[in-house]
């Protein structure tokens, strides 16, 4: 990617993103700070000419981008507190084989 281009795209996402140039650890580059993430990533010039920018996007949420979803089975609970959602999933169900 070139350079330009990434701070082009960091600058027209401003709600999103926040960038200063500095220098980490002697190499120059650029750090980005995601608003949505509340992270903060330090690019050198030479990560930003070797990689496409969405795996630069992606590297920005350090791992913060994911949800969690279950589904806890097999514990008795009373229905009186149940919101409609939940009953309507009840009413729904179906019983498979003999018991």
């Amino acid at each position: 990617m070139d350079r330009q281009e990434f701070i082009g795209f960091l600058q027209s996402e401003e709600e999103h993103f926040d960038m200063a140039e500095a220098p980490l650890g002697g190499k120059n580059g650029i750090y980005v700070k995601n608003k949505t993430f509340d992270t903060e990533t330090h690019f050198t010039n030479e990560a930003i000419a070797s990689t496409e920018l969405n795996d630069l996007i992606v590297a920005t949420h350090q791992g913060r981008n994911i949800e969690h979803m279950t589904r806890v089975t097999g514990y008795f609970s009373k229905i009186e507190g149940w919101n409609k959602g939940k009953i309507g999933e009840l009413k729904d169900r179906s019983r498979v084989g003999e018991l």
